[in-house]
């Protein structure tokens, strides 16, 4: 079977590795079958008229790209904390008992390691946040450029250089996020170009995915994307992942720090006879300004 490969210009968003996570032991797909969205011609006729339009789709993401190095490049700008809530929601037995999770980690704009603070309301044991520290990682090391070399913690600067080439972007149209105008772009996948993760290969092949981008500040405002075809092993014997749709929103704190804010992730997968379908939720809330000198970079 071929299992082509391209990139993600959102490794901004590095809540997307929790998902893969969850489908890490899936197997090969055909080449990809993402159709191309329409496009709404009024509104880029519209762009054109009010001058706004003058960038090609290559160039907004680029630029995209570029904004999402600063928060690691840039040590002077400056650090938020935050929390952020994650909810995991997926039925435990044939009679559809639901088993809900929540944990909550405080985390930092400067993608320093998130600290696992709460989990179902309760303290964490110090076991558990070394448990949840070390598989994070383990999500990382599988799924981002991030090992024990030299600059691997730059995991947005790292993975951006991976990602950006499997995708091509194309520019469908405009409207405003959040009361601010954003480049509508699609991101079709290029099977042709290989990722080194053949799961996140096999993934992104199949991924229709559209994410609009802040017009001035050329940051991702927000990104949808969705499975159109189903990823198989072996055939879809051992397993497949049935369906997929996830939703990130990203929030402005300043000019040039703009993160995750809202993420939701529902998904549908069999493993032998097993069934799972369930629902990952992301909550970013409390952003405080950190005094400079109170903050390690990671």
């Amino acid at each position: 079977m071929n299992c082509p490969h391209k990139k993600h210009v959102l490794k901004q968003q590095a809540l997307l590795t929790c998902f893969l996570a969850l489908i890490a032991a899936l197997g090969c797909s055909n080449t990809s079958s993402v159709k191309l969205l329409h496009k709404d011609n009024f509104a880029l006729k519209r762009l054109t008229a009010t001058e706004n339009f003058t960038l090609s789709a290559d160039e907004i993401v680029d630029r995209a790209q570029a904004n999402g190095k600063i928060r690691e490049n840039s040590p002077n700008l400056p650090i938020f904390s935050f929390l952020r809530k994650v909810t995991i929601t997926k039925p435990v037995d044939v009679n559809g008992t639901v088993n809900e999770q929540i944990k909550t980690y405080k985390a930092y704009t400067n993608n320093r390691d998130q600290t696992l603070i709460k989990v179902n309301g309760r303290d964490p044991t110090e076991k558990e946040i070394e448990q949840d520290r070390k598989r994070n990682l383990k999500r990382q090391r599988q799924y981002l450029d991030r090992n024990d070399k030299k600059n691997s913690d730059k995991i947005i600067s790292n993975n951006i250089e991976i990602y950006r080439d499997k995708f091509i972007p194309r520019l469908i149209g405009y409207e405003s996020v959040n009361s601010r105008p954003a480049y509508i772009i699609q991101l079709v996948p290029n099977s042709e170009h290989r990722l080194k993760n053949s799961t996140s290969d096999r993934i992104m092949n199949q991924m229709q995915v559209k994410i609009w981008v802040d017009q001035e500040e050329f940051q991702v405002a927000k990104m949808e994307a969705k499975l159109v075809e189903p990823v198989k092993m072996f055939a879809g014997v051992i397993g497949s992942i049935n369906s997929a749709n996830i939703l990130l929103e990203q929030k402005r704190l300043t000019p040039k720090i703009w993160t995750d804010y809202k993420l939701e992730a529902n998904y549908d997968i069999r493993i032998i006879i097993a069934k799972s379908t369930g629902k990952i939720t992301s909550h970013s809330s409390n952003f405080k300004l950190t005094p400079f000198e109170n903050v390690i970079k990671p």
